[in-house]
């Protein structure tokens, strides 16, 4: 009986043993090895994994680097993860710590992209690199990144200079310039022509060029713009040039003179016959018959005799071909029997004139005559024949008596009408080059009525020579030498002759073919 009660006991407590057991081997790593594994492939099922493709590692282009110089860093990758990841790639300079960082590249799994980032080189000499593939958020990470060096070159020289400055009204203005690129790689520029004219710029060209290292020869032509004043300026097209360069440069230039004679001028008065004191409306047709543009003029209405301006206005410029008609005003016409008016247009020094005698309307002035003009007429018809008859009669007995009075009187004659023909000589402006009219005998000041400036004159015996002569350089090549400061000059022997200017002590000179 005793032993059947002890049984009981001992396997309870046999159990209880068991459960103890089973707990402590509960908590201990090992039970949960197994299961491990599974875990890390459930959070592996949304990962990505970023590679270099192939080991190619990072591609540098844009070599050889000056300063200033934008160079390209390349690094192929591939994802081999199992999500859609993007990838940025980071260049970090070690020196000045400045970083540089691509856009951010989408690449899905299995798929290989190139993951670029430009960088600006600043400092010559060796230049130190950091870089490194960068994640954009928490999807995965890599380990792609290493360093690198680049050799930097000083900035290449880009200089512009003029060599000739031609303009003829065959050819019209023609610029020769030379494009200098120190030692380097090869260079895109734009070589940008604009025109200034009272204070207006104009673009009139842009050149494109791809120049290598060394000097180039560019010919411009640009026609017959309207400009004072012509800006030439090579643009370094994606590159830095040397803060030693002289890549622009201005010249002045002048249209050439035109035929004074292809301007025509055609005067319309209303009315026809002014009357003294009355408003006078002149209408002007400008035409310009030559086969080049003009310069702005200024038309005047000038007294011949007196040598007075009575109305003055300013013209645009006239394309060659072109008519230009506007209206001119005198205020009050002058008290005279008959007027010379000249109708002068001037520009730039070229001077064209035509003259109209005109002739006041003084029917309407005076009282009524109280006799008949017929009759008058008649009257001094009759009267008129009377004193040829007694005029002839007195000669013949004059003749057959010569007498000291009659030589006087003759003597006294020829003076009054000698005064009435003073003889005249023309004279120019020293400062506007106007043309007046003084007494042949005239010596000392005279003012000009076109710019009010006075200048000296001396007699018409006094020998005049010309202090000014045009100089003539001539050559058997294209390039010949300026006539004062020796500078090598390019004009093409098939323009010559053609005026030409050195751009750099600004001397004129007329170009001819030696022995032409």
């Amino acid at each position: 009986m005793k032993v059947t009660l002890r049984h009981p006991i001992l396997i309870s407590v046999m159990v209880i043993l068991l459960q103890i057991v089973i707990i402590h081997n509960a908590f201990q790593p090992g039970i949960l090895d197994d299961k491990t594994p599974e875990m890390n492939s459930n959070t592996s099922n949304n990962s990505t994994n970023f590679t270099s493709s192939g080991g190619s590692g990072l591609v540098i282009s844009g070599e050889p680097a000056h300063v200033g110089d934008t160079l390209i860093a390349s690094l192929m990758v591939t994802n081999k993860g199992n999500s859609t990841g993007s990838v940025s790639l980071q260049i970090t300079h070690s020196e000045s710590e400045q970083m540089f960082q691509g856009e951010y590249i989408s690449i899905s799994p299995g798929s290989t992209r190139e993951v670029p980032a430009s960088f600006i080189m600043d400092i010559p000499g060796t230049n130190e690199l950091n870089w490194k593939l960068s994640v954009l958020g928490s999807t995965g990470h890599t380990d792609l990144e290493g360093n690198l060096s680049i050799e930097v070159s000083t900035s290449q020289i880009l200089n512009l200079t003029t060599d000739s400055i031609s303009w003829s009204v065959s050819e019209g203005l023609e610029i020769d310039v030379s494009v200098f690129l120190s030692e380097g790689k090869p260079r895109s520029i734009l070589l940008a022509v604009n025109s200034e004219v009272a204070g207006e710029t104009e673009n009139l060209q842009e050149i494109l060029l791809e120049a290598n290292p060394g000097r180039r020869v560019i010919d411009i032509s640009l026609g017959n713009p309207d400009a004072t004043d012509i800006t030439i300026q090579a643009i370094p097209l994606q590159w830095t040039a040397s803060p030693f360069s002289q890549n622009i440069t201005t010249e002045s230039v002048a249209a050439p003179d035109i035929d004074p004679s292809s301007i025509k001028l055609e005067a319309i008065f209303n009315p026809e016959k002014p009357s003294p004191g009355s408003r006078v409306l002149v209408t002007i047709t400008l035409s310009n018959d030559d086969n080049h543009k003009t310069q702005s003029g200024t038309l005047r209405l000038i007294s011949s005799s007196e040598r007075t301006i009575l109305a003055e206005s300013t013209v645009p410029a006239l394309m060659p071909g072109s008519v230009v008609i506007t209206e001119m005003s005198i205020s009050e016409w002058i008290e005279r029997d008959n007027v010379d008016l000249e109708v002068q247009w001037s520009s730039d020094g070229v001077i064209s004139t035509r003259i109209y005698s005109i002739e006041p309307n003084i029917g309407d002035q005076g009282p009524e005559l109280p006799f008949d003009i017929l009759a008058a007429g008649y009257g001094i018809l009759a009267g008129t024949l009377i004193i040829l008859i007694g005029t002839f009669s007195w000669r013949a007995v004059s003749s057959r008596t010569p007498t000291t009075s009659n030589l006087r009187l003759r003597e006294a004659k020829e003076s009054e009408s000698s005064q009435l023909r003073i003889e005249k000589r023309e004279i120019e402006c020293s400062y506007c080059d106007q043309r007046l009219m003084v007494p042949n005998d005239h010596v000392g000041g005279v003012r000009c009525p076109s710019c009010s400036m006075e200048f000296m004159v001396s007699g018409p015996d006094e020998s005049y020579e010309e202090t000014e002569k045009l100089n003539v350089v001539k050559s058997s090549e294209d390039i010949l030498h300026c006539p004062t400061c020796d500078q090598a000059l390019r004009v093409q022997i098939d323009k010559r002759p053609v005026m030409s200017r050195c751009p750099v002590c600004k001397t004129q000179f007329m170009a001819e073919v030696e022995g032409g």
